[in-house]
């Protein structure tokens, strides 16, 4: 069909549409440019140090990304033609880190009228403080982290920043704050995330505020009681279930029935410990109920090495260090001798202070060091570890690790516990861990080896997503 327009002459209709289409300013185009993929998810990392595992080394290697998985790994490999070529002189490859336990992803609750975080009260409802309902008493085993993730979170991208790609996340609460699920540190929401949900149940000896149980020795009766009645309640329900006719079912406790795949020793209860008090009394527990147990936290679990070593549990390690002990005043020693420390120092007279603050101040010393060096008094009893992040500050997290390697922990060990021994711990070895051809493709790619002093993660590929992080300690010096 011909159409004879004045504007344009004689022109075929299709062409005319066409010339129309290309003239004809188009307002959706910006979003329709932003919601455009990348060329391709392939990438090729050449020319790259990969450190395929502790202590196992590849110079001078390559890794082939392909729809987020390790397709080759080695010297000499194939490079797709439609890769992203990423040019590795001056970088170091690594499996992404994985976190033990942390609430990344997870708003911290607005309190409520009692004090605590967890529990919200109806409005004008006076609290019975002595047996309050279980939220307010901070026990909420039925709810699952999953379903409390915030996508927007900036806790995601932090922890991801340092290298993180996968995480152990568990609800913010007190004794029972919930069940945890493992997530990539990546997605648009956050099914996209689940790697797995509800695989552990979450627990701490940590009282509520201003109801019971408010004290640790509270927390221990109720996490005994409440063990025992559900305990009861899965017989109630396993009898009824073998034979149902002429029987009562038993009433629903949703608190109860979330505990029966711990009572049942299907999912462990990662408990997470502050002191060396607190993993005494967590090994109590677990010996008393007989569930499985993963500890998590561990300040002060230099104290407690060789009850570690017996009970043979999953461990996970703070990345929370405290400050270093200030230097007394009066003291002219930058490095306090710990050698003369004096236990039993008792000072009886007003003239003897000094000495007695500079005793003290070698205690603090002596102490500091004793916690700093945690993972390596674990790594040199052969306790297997990986790492918390909980609690820590994103930013503190490889300094605090460049600091437990400068107290003994070897590089090779601080690397396991972020990646093969935490895999491990938390079942991924099969998919993640390590930089093997058929893994997800979790990398973290560093410039300089990792553990050196100005070394500064360049890329993080979750699940195959690549994130680049510029280099901002070596901005900042270049502006002044």
């Amino acid at each position: 069909m011909i159409i004879k327009r004045r504007s344009l002459g004689w022109i075929p209709i299709t062409f005319a549409a066409l010339l129309l289409l290309v003239i004809t300013p188009d307002t959706s185009l910006g979003q329709r440019l932003d919601d455009v993929q990348p060329a391709t998810q392939t990438f090729a990392i050449q020319g790259a140090e990969i450190v395929t595992a502790p202590g196992r080394r590849i110079a001078n290697g390559t890794v082939v990304i392909e729809d987020g998985l390790i397709t080759a790994v080695g010297r000499s490999v194939a490079i797709p033609g439609d890769a992203q070529i990423i040019e590795g002189d001056g970088l170091s490859v690594y499996a992404g880190f994985i976190d033990g336990l942390s609430h990344a992803g997870i708003p911290v609750p607005k309190s409520t009228p009692t004090g605590s975080a967890f529990g919200p009260q109806p409005a004008g409802q006076r609290v019975n403080r002595a047996n309050p309902d279980p939220e307010t008493a901070g026990i909420q085993p039925d709810r699952s982290a999953h379903e409390l993730i915030d996508t927007k979170e900036k806790s995601i991208e932090n922890l991801r920043k340092a290298g993180f790609t996968v995480a152990h996340i568990v609800p913010h609460g007190d004794m029972l704050p919930g069940k945890g699920a493992l997530i990539l540190l990546a997605g648009d929401d956050s099914n996209d995330m689940i790697v797995r949900r509800d695989v552990s149940m979450f627990a701490q000896i940590k009282g509520a505020r201003r109801v019971y149980p408010s004290t640790p020795m509270g927390v221990m009766a109720k996490m005994r009681q409440l063990f025992k009645e559900a305990s009861r309640r899965k017989a109630l329900e396993d009898r009824f279930e073998a034979n149902a006719a002429g029987a009562q079912r038993p009433d629903y406790d949703p608190v109860h029935y979330a505990l029966f795949p711990v009572i049942e020793g299907d999912t462990p209860l990662f408990m997470h410990t502050t002191n060396a008090l607190e993993i005494y009394r967590a090994f109590r527990l677990q010996t008393e109920l007989g569930f499985p147990l993963v500890l998590s936290g561990l300040t002060e679990g230099f104290e407690y090495v060789d009850l570690l070593l017996d009970a043979n549990l999953p461990l996970f390690a703070t990345l929370k260090l405290p400050k270093p002990p200030e230097q007394s005043k009066d003291s002219t020693e930058a490095d306090p001798d710990i050698t003369s420390y004096d236990p039993s120092m008792h000072v009886t007279d007003h003239t003897a202070t000094t000495i007695e603050r500079k005793n003290l101040q070698i205690r603090r010393e002596i102490f500091y060091k004793e916690y700093v060096s945690t993972p390596a008094s674990f790594y040199a009893a052969g306790l297997n570890f990986g790492f918390s992040t909980k609690d820590v500050k994103p930013e503190d997290i490889h300094k605090n690790l460049k600091k437990m390697i400068e107290h003994g922990l070897p590089e090779d060990a601080a690397l396991a516990a972020l990646t093969t021994n935490a895999a491990e711990a938390l079942g991924l070895s099969r998919s993640m861990g390590t930089v093997e051809q058929g893994k997800m493709a979790n990398l973290v790619v560093t410039e300089g080896p990792l553990f050196e002093e100005d070394s500064h993660v360049k890329y993080v590929f979750v699940d195959g997503q690549k994130f680049e992080y510029k280099n901002e300690a070596k901005d900042n010096k270049s502006t002044e």
